[in-house]
């Protein structure tokens, strides 16, 4: 079969499709190069992990074109007879053998074969097949062919499951089910809401002070419920603390209560009156009724917006919420909507402080770690550690707003001192795991940091566990040149005794190349905004070609930071940029989620 094709050139296409494996279109690319190989017509990939019975294609070619996604019932279809570990194949008549597979007779499929695909303990997840209107003889080298694909289809799955199921843990709440708090910000992240709703429960500590936590329990999985029976689809509901949910009405369920006349506060009052009259009918745990009734914040974006305003993100409406539930508590009124007078910017500074200095002296902080790769061959060959802050009352903090804090404040050393270690400390981890990370870790430093003149002993004495190759101290362009003289300097000192230096978001700044070539820089780092130009900006691109060729003549390794879609990856490779990161090869991630992804 395959024509005239040779074993070694099904082998080299098919090893050239399976490089896609982890890139958005792998699926496609496969079942139209398995369709060549096998010279076939019909190829798909198909998911039968919600119901054995039923087919969900991944993937489906028909004549050399990609066809829209359907869902079938394998109930009489050959696809139904696929065992669980090898394949099974109908080199002719298949129309004929399964006359209630209405698709198959309406095509006139005459040849099929199956291979399941499985998980790394044979599980399985779905099939892949190939079908002909033509009798076809299936060989031992289209069935190795098969089992090849069908076994990187397998894996590539089995990760996809496994990163579903560790969001899932990371971002649902396991007693309602719910988006928690954690997640909440997360989709915040991308979501940005015009409203914010937050509910408390009045006297939920009194419910598990007279009766045990489990009739607690069930009475917060009742609230959960009942919201959820009422607000649309699109309306998103969280349990954000132990007795306090979150809701982003969805357009539809918030002009519900547009009258006229009505001012949006008012509006947004009656929506909390409406949410208040869905609990009036009480919540029945083992045989008695608990009252459910709210303190209601609710916070927006500006109605009425000036030149000088910004648009407020998502977790910033959260925290103004957040902020009136306290008001109408204090107040011991039902409702509340957000004003300024509530919190001004300066106390709300203030209180991030207080917050800052406080998971500073408790090592509140968590670093996630980004990959690095290289760009021909897709692999790691290194990652960035990036400093994250949680805190329980105001959610994610934005990086840039407390380094901002740790500046200003004077406490920049003490924070990057903490994230040296704790990068240290990890790497130790790992290794102990056996799962050691190849190439190094990057850690930003700060210029603050290499102000002090005890900087060599101490980042000596922090890194003592390490071996300093493992290790890539990073410094901003920008920060270098605040104090160039100074840094360039603290940078030698740090080098001659081991350490191995990186010129983050390079070509934004104003060094030039004799304090390049003093500084002994390992590596530069091309700017995200050069990178999320490419193919837009002929300019910027010819700035990204002038540092690699500037790179290569220095003999500096580089990395392209900002990587979020195909066609910058392939500039950058095309044009010879060794390594990169970004969104589209790996985000970053809490070390136990790096290690599953990246080291075992």
């Amino acid at each position: 079969m395959a024509g005239n094709i040779s074993a070694e050139s099904m082998f080299l296409r098919l090893a050239d499709a399976l490089t896609r494996s982890g890139y958005s279109d792998f699926f496609n690319t496969l079942v139209l190069e398995l369709g060549k190989i096998l010279d076939v017509e019909y190829v798909l990939i198909a998911d039968t992990v919600e119901n054995p019975m039923t087919a969900r294609t991944l993937a489906l070619m028909s004549h050399g074109e990609l066809l829209n996604n359907i869902s079938y019932n394998l109930k009489g279809s050959p696809c139904e007879t696929v065992p669980e570990r090898e394949s099974c194949a109908y080199e002719g008549g298949v129309a004929e053998l399964f006359p209630d597979d209405h698709l198959l007779v309406e095509l006139n499929v005459q040849s099929y074969i199956g291979m399941p695909l499985l998980t790394s303990d044979g599980r399985k997840l779905g099939i892949l097949s190939a079908m002909s209107t033509q009798a076809v003889h299936f060989d031992e080298l289209a069935r190795e062919v098969l089992r090849i694909a069908a076994a990187q289809v397998g894996s590539e799955l089995e990760r996809s499951s496994q990163q579903e199921q560790i969001k899932a843990l990371t971002y649902r709440d396991s007693l309602t089910g719910l988006t928690n708090r954690r997640g909440l910000h997360e989709l915040l992240l991308d979501h940005h809401p015009e409203t914010i709703f937050l509910a408390d429960v009045r006297r939920f500590k009194a419910i598990n002070d007279v009766y045990d936590s489990g009739v607690g329990d069930e009475v917060l999985r009742a609230v959960a419920d009942r919201l959820r029976q009422y607000v649309s689809a699109e309306t998103i509901v969280a349990r954000v603390s132990s007795d306090e949910f979150a809701i982003l009405p969805a357009a539809a369920d918030l002009a519900s209560q547009v009258t006229a006349g009505l001012s949006f506060i008012e509006q947004a009052e009656a929506y909390g009156r409406e949410i208040a009259l869905w609990f009036e009918a009480p919540i029945l745990v083992d045989n008695n009724e608990f009252h459910i009734d709210f303190t209601i914040g609710c916070a927006s974006q500006p109605a009425a917006m000036s030149e000088h305003d910004k648009t407020l993100t998502g977790a910033e409406i959260l925290r103004r919420a957040s902020v009136a539930v306290a008001d109408a508590k204090a107040r011991q009124q039902d409702f509340a909507f957000f004003n300024t007078s509530m919190m001004s910017a300066m106390e709300y500074r203030q209180l991030l402080f207080e917050r800052f200095r406080k998971a500073l002296r408790e090592e509140q902080f968590e670093l996630y770690y980004q990959p690095v790769f290289a760009l021909d061959e897709r692999k790691v060959v290194g990652a960035e550690a990036l400093c994250r802050w949680y805190d329980d009352e105001f959610g994610w903090i934005s990086p840039l707003d407390f380094i901002a804090i740790a500046e200003t404040r004077g406490l920049m050393q003490s924070l990057g001192d903490w994230v040296l270690k704790e990068a240290c400390r990890q790497l130790v981890a790992w290794n102990t795991a056996g799962h050691p990370l190849p190439g190094r870790l990057a850690v930003n430093i700060s210029n603050k940091q290499l102000e002090s003149n005890d900087v060599v002993e101490r980042f000596q004495a922090i890194t003592a566990n390490v071996a300093k190759e493992n290790l890539l101290l990073e410094l901003t362009e920008t920060a270098m040149m605040r104090a160039p003289e100074l840094n360039s300097k603290r940078i030698r000192q740090l080098h001659d005794v081991g350490f191995h230096w990186a010129i983050d978001d390079f070509g934004t700044g104003y060094s030039s190349l004799s304090y390049l070539s003093q500084l002994k820089a390992s590596v530069l780092k091309i700017d995200r905004s050069f990178v999320s130009k490419i193919g837009n900006n002929p300019q910027d691109e010819s700035i990204i070609q002038a540092i690699i060729a500037m790179a290569k003549a220095l003999q500096i390794n580089l990395i392209a930071e900002g990587i979020e879609t195909d066609a910058q990856l392939e500039y950058l490779t095309k044009h010879g940029c060794n390594d990169g990161q970004g969104y589209l090869l790996g985000r970053p991630v809490p070390a136990s989620e790096f290690a599953q992804l990246w080291l075992t």
